[in-house]
């Protein structure tokens, strides 16, 4: 980046004079233009040396200083004007404002033409500029050459850190730092300014637009740049560089637009990778759910992919998002950021569970092998996916098998589940199918005994307060245990609702949402319910 200060330094243009005692010689000077009318200012770009010999202005010192105060807030870099031709001195008022606004007044010798100025100044920048973009080309091959060679992108992002000497930041479409190179600067992310810092930028990623602003940490203000890197994904990447201005010569911005290309070709070299697994892992899936037998020669192939595949216990979790006609344009994206959450829901914090992606684009299969309360997991799923994205979801849950060939039982049950979703809520259990099949199967009389014992005398209550008792608790269980829903449900108080739950656990002498008498409980309300009705 050229400056006026780099300019007055170099001796070919030590006839050049600096005029007022208080100007910001490192304003950026992209261009020069020549003018002799009044009106130029309003069609050059900003970043611009205007050379003039002042002629418009003979005698008007007022019409110079309000040219200056123009110039100024446009920004230009500054004004050179040729003295002694039709502007003698500079008034002392022009002199006192270019001062005030620290606006640069270079005077240029009588004896030069502006066009001899303005060409060696023109020649300089342009040489200047053109070193810039051969060096953008240079960086550019280079990331190339890494990028060919399989180079991971934290590499990459190692790399042109160290040429900036800036640090740096790279933030995933979940608004998620990726990767982090803070060895250039003091501040502290985990600090409050930290945390509010990364707060706004989330919110920035969503405008998926370029930004540069200054931001306080620890009472000093930095530069920010933010740059996405555009993807499928319906939220962009975005690289995070702290105070690029200025940039260490040679390099520019637009080395680092050079630099931005690769590292979205990377980005998405990265995410071509992600396809083909979920593409590996669907037909995975679809082999389990079609063959009657899992442990053939196939089977041992496969293995050698999923070698967490060797458990007494699956369950299958079907998981379905619906896009919104509004959204309808973006649904791809957004199906793929939703996948992308939970691969990295699934590879961070339950690695027990698989996840595999099906024929239907909006639905996915969550395979558990561990038997865990996995309630919260899907209430983070669906609050997350429903609040960042603004889309909903449901889940179909089947019931738990204890051999891989019977995964197919459980799809199918999560499956109906979901179908079966009355729109209540987010949470479909398959209870209803197999508590059938338990009753078109078992004695009248065993099925009563099985609900005088789990219910007590809540099974076929006669009494009022028995049947309050008996509608909250189911109400509760409908709800998964929440308070809250359960009370806007009856319409009653939270007060009344703990009150009335509690009653329950004593006659039950265990806790409701424990998952053994949960379980009880809800076969034994269907039942005895199903059985008032015959």
């Amino acid at each position: 980046m050229t400056t006026l200060k780099e300019i007055l330094a170099i001796p070919r243009f030590s006839e050049l004079s600096l005029l007022n005692n208080h100007a910001n010689l490192d304003r950026p000077l992209d261009t020069v233009e020549v003018f002799e009318t009044p009106d130029m200012h309003r069609f050059i770009q900003k970043n611009t040396l205007l050379i003039t010999t002042g002629m418009v202005y003979q005698n008007q010192p007022e019409k110079l200083c309000e040219l200056i105060s123009t110039l100024s807030e446009l920004p230009a870099t500054g004004l050179a004007i040729k003295l002694g031709r039709f502007v003698e001195t500079l008034d002392s008022q022009v002199l006192d404002l270019a001062d005030q606004l620290e606006f640069p007044l270079i005077q240029i010798p009588i004896h030069m033409t502006l066009g001899d100025i303005s060409q060696k100044l023109l020649g300089y920048i342009w040489d200047e500029q053109t070193e810039q973009i051969f060096y953008s080309l240079e960086i550019q091959q280079h990331f190339l050459q890494l990028l060919v060679r399989n180079v991971p992108l934290e590499k990459l992002l190692d790399e042109l850190s160290v040429m900036l000497k800036q640090s740096m930041l790279l933030v995933d479409p979940l608004g998620d730092i990726r990767y982090s190179n803070l060895q250039y600067s003091t501040f502290d992310l985990f600090s409050e300014d930290g945390q509010k810092f990364l707060s706004l930028l989330k919110r920035l990623q969503k405008e998926k637009q370029e930004k540069q602003f200054l931001f306080t940490f620890e009472q000093e203000e930095k530069l920010v740049s933010v740059l996405p890197i555009e993807t499928e994904r319906y939220f962009p990447y975005v690289l995070v560089l702290f105070e690029t201005d200025p940039l260490p010569y040679p390099f520019s911005k637009f080395a680092i637009k050079q630099a931005l290309n690769v590292l979205s070709l990377a980005v998405h070299k990265e995410l071509a990778l992600q396809t083909q697994q979920q593409t590996e892992r669907k037909t995975v899936l679809q082999y389990f759910l079609t063959q009657s037998d899992a442990k053939n020669d196939d089977w041992v192939e496969y293995k050698k992919h999923f070698p967490k595949l060797t458990s007494a216990y699956y369950r299958i979790v079907t998981m379905e998002a619906t896009i919104s006609s509004k959204k309808y344009f973006h649904k791809q994206s957004i199906l793929l950021l939703i996948e992308d959450y939970l691969l990295k829901k699934m590879k961070d914090m339950h690695q027990s569970i698989l996840l595999f992606p099906t024929n239907e684009p909006t639905q996915w299969i969550l395979l558990l092998q561990e038997k865990v309360d996995f309630l919260p997991l899907l209430e983070e799923i669906h609050h997350f996916v429903v609040d960042y994205l603004k889309t909903d979801t449901h889940f179909g849950i089947g019931d738990p098998v204890n051999d891989i060939d019977l995964i197919s039982f459980s799809h199918k049950e999560s499956l109906y589940a979901l179908k079966e979703n009355n729109g209540d809520t987010y949470l479909s259990f398959n209870k209803i199918k197999s508590i059938k099949y338990i009753a078109k199967n078992t004695p009248e009389d065993d099925i009563q005994y099985f609900c005088l014992s789990v219910l007590k005398h809540l099974a076929y209550p006669k009494n009022e307060s028995d049947i309050d008792l008996r509608q909250t608790l189911k109400t509760y269980l409908d709800n998964q245990c929440e308070i809250t829903k359960t009370a806007e449900k009856l319409f009653v108080h939270r007060n009344t609702v703990k009150y009335r739950i509690k009653k329950c656990e004593a006659i039950f002498h265990a806790p409701i949402h424990s998952e053994e008498l949960s379980l009880q409980l809800r076969v034994a309300l269907y039942l005895s319910e199903m059985k008032q009705h015959i």
